[in-house]
């Protein structure tokens, strides 16, 4: 396996319970023998969604002098994954900092909706934001909720394929030339559709799972980046990501696990063990 030196930035929340965002792609990438670079955009007491309204510390001042702190000091890196910023402040100033230090790999999961409706306390110009901030990706990886908000094209019901290439040429339009392009948890008929573009579209399914999985996307974003680490192509890394989470899923649904405490990893991450080495 080939090692990195240079570390791989992780920017998303942090949540003292619940195993998702920066608490699952942490291990994550350490199962994959990528070095890390942890910039929590905001500290929270619990997830989201799940446990009422949860207490909040985020700090613009710290992520600033935190990224000039690695730049006077020459840290070098390989690439980012950014995930949930949660404030328009906190997008702007990444924003800023990534046009100034632009990353050789740039995965932005534009993390502010699910199930046809934006998250709780995001306000509609948040949607705005992240289109600013996907311009400066090279990897971007909606969800279809997602999708829909940022091209302006909502979708009723299950899409055709068709229909899922006119989300991806909307998305072409808002990123830079080849972009590579990533749509998740796409509604088909008793299963859930990914689907990615590099040039060609490519569309791969898992049978539907009851419920809702608090964390799944975030463990999707981290296994595709570090394969993308690796100098996966996009469809491989796809692959990847969605055989991986098919391990979480199963994992977690078996284990009759309250779900809004995130995501069951011990059987992902010894899966991932066999499939970098």
């Amino acid at each position: 396996m080939t090692t990195h030196n240079r570390p791989f930035l992780l920017a998303e929340d942090l949540s003292a319970i619940g195993t998702m965002s920066l608490g699952a792609a942490i291990p994550i990438m350490s199962a994959m023998d990528v070095p890390t670079a942890i910039l929590p955009t905001q500290v929270l007491s619990t997830q989201t969604e799940g446990f009422g309204e949860p207490v909040s510390q985020a700090s613009v001042d710290w992520v600033s002098a935190t990224l000039a702190h690695w730049q006077a000091q020459s840290v070098q890196l390989s690439g980012g994954l950014i995930g949930y910023i949660g404030r328009e402040d906190l997008v702007q100033t990444l924003e800023a900092a990534l046009t100034t230090q632009r990353l050789p790999l740039l995965i932005v999961d534009p993390v502010m909706a699910d199930d046809g409706a934006l998250y709780p306390g995001l306000a509609s110009t948040y949607v705005a934001a992240m289109r600013r901030l996907m311009a400066l990706a090279t990897v971007v990886t909606p969800n279809w909720t997602e999708a829909q908000l940022l091209t302006g094209q909502p979708v009723a019901g299950r899409p055709t394929e068709d229909q899922i290439q006119q989300q991806m040429n909307g998305l072409q339009s808002l990123t830079a030339p080849g972009t590579q392009l990533v749509i998740t948890g796409i509604p088909g008929t008793n299963q859930v559709k990914t689907a990615c573009w590099d040039g060609q579209l490519t569309v791969m399914t898992l049978p539907n799972q009851d419920g809702h999985f608090y964390g799944s996307g975030d463990v999707f974003s981290a296994i595709l980046s570090g394969a993308l680490v690796h100098h996966w192509s996009l469809a491989d890394a796809v692959t990847l990501a969605v055989n991986g989470i098919k391990q979480s899923l199963d994992q977690t649904s078996e284990a009759g696990y309250q779900r809004r405490f995130g995501m069951q990893l011990s059987r992902l991450l010894q899966w991932l063990g066999s499939q970098m080495s």
